[in-house]
C-alpha cells in the first residue's frame, strides 16, 4: 500500500544564514502554487539571533508578491483552487488569532482587477505557541507560522512535535550541524539550504500522518508495487 498524505513542513533557520537569501526563499516557498503543496515550509523555526531580521525581509518579500491571474504578465502568485479552500485558509487565520497567535503579516481575501471571480488570498504570517491550531494543522495556503529557538535541540523538539512527517529543511552554513539536525527531524525528506526540491532518483515519501510507502521520483516507486520472492536451495 502507498499513501502520500498531508504535511506541516518546517524550516529550521540558524543564526549563520544569509538573511536576505533565506527570507526570500522562505517567502517563495509559501507563495509557490499559493501554498497548495503539502510539503512546503509552513512552520518557520528561526534562531533568536536572526529572528527579527529574517521576518523583516520575509514580510517585505511577501508584501511585494504580485497576486494575479496565472496568464497575466508579472503574476507571482495565483488563486487557491476554490472558494471553499479560500474560506478554509481565512478560517484558520481567524481561529489562529482567536487562540492567541500574533499577526506578523495579515492575510485575507484579495481582489484582482479584471478577475474579481478568482479565489485570491494574501500571504500571511502568524507567530506564537506551538499549540496554536495554525501551527498544528495543515492549512494548504500561503501561510506560515513562526517560532523562535535558542538551542539546536529546542529546534528539533519544536519540529518533531508535529504528528506529520513529510518534509522539512535546515538552513545553515555549518554543514555538519545542518546534516545532524536534518537527520534528527522526523520526516521522509530533509532538505538543506533549500525547500521544495525534487531531484529525480531521490526517494520522496512521508511517515507518520504524512503517509506510508514512498519512493516517488525514484525506482522505489516501482518496487512498492511488486511482491518480492526468494528462491533458495542448498549448494550441496
Amino acid at each position: 500500500m502507498k499513501l502520500e498524505l498531508g504535511g506541516k513542513g518546517a524550516a529550521v533557520v540558524f543564526e549563520d544564514v544569509d538573511v536576505d537569501a533565506t527570507a526570500q526563499a522562505l517567502a517563495g516557498a509559501i507563495t509557490y502554487n499559493t501554498g497548495q503543496i503539502c510539503c512546503t515550509a509552513t512552520r518557520w523555526v528561526l534562531h533568536k539571533k536572526v529572528y527579527d531580521q529574517v521576518l523583516e525581509r520575509a514580510v517585505e518579500a511577501l508584501k511585494a508578491t504580485k497576486i494575479g491571474h496565472e496568464w497575466d504578465e508579472g503574476t507571482q502568485m495565483g488563486p487557491v483552487v476554490s472558494e471553499k479552500q479560500r474560506q478554509r485558509v481565512l478560517g484558520y487565520l481567524a481561529q489562529g488569532e482567536k487562540e492567541g497567535a500574533k499577526v506578523l503579516l495579515r492575510g485575507g481575501a484579495a481582489t484582482v482587477p479584471g478577475h474579481e471571480a478568482g479565489f485570491y488570498v494574501k500571504p500571511a504570517l502568524l507567530a506564537g505557541s506551538p499549540d496554536n491550531v495554525a501551527c498544528r494543522e495543515e492549512i494548504f495556503g500561503p501561510v506560515a507560522y513562526v517560532m523562535p529557538f535558542g538551542e539546536e535541540q529546542e529546534a528539533v523538539e519544536l519540529v518533531n512535535r508535529s504528528p506529520y512527517g513529510l518534509a522539512n529543511s535546515v538552513w545553515s552554513q555549518n554543514l555538519d550541524r545542518a546534516n545532524r539536525v536534518a537527520e534528527a527531524l522526523v520526516a521522509g525528506t530533509s532538505w538543506i539550504n533549500t525547500h521544495n526540491k525534487f531531484p529525480h532518483g531521490v526517494p520522496y515519501g512521508g511517515c507518520n500522518l504524512s503517509g506510508m510507502g514512498g519512493g516517488v521520483n525514484s525506482p522505489e516507486t516501482l518496487l512498492d508495487y511488486l511482491r518480492p520472492q526468494s528462491v533458495v536451495r542448498p549448494l550441496t
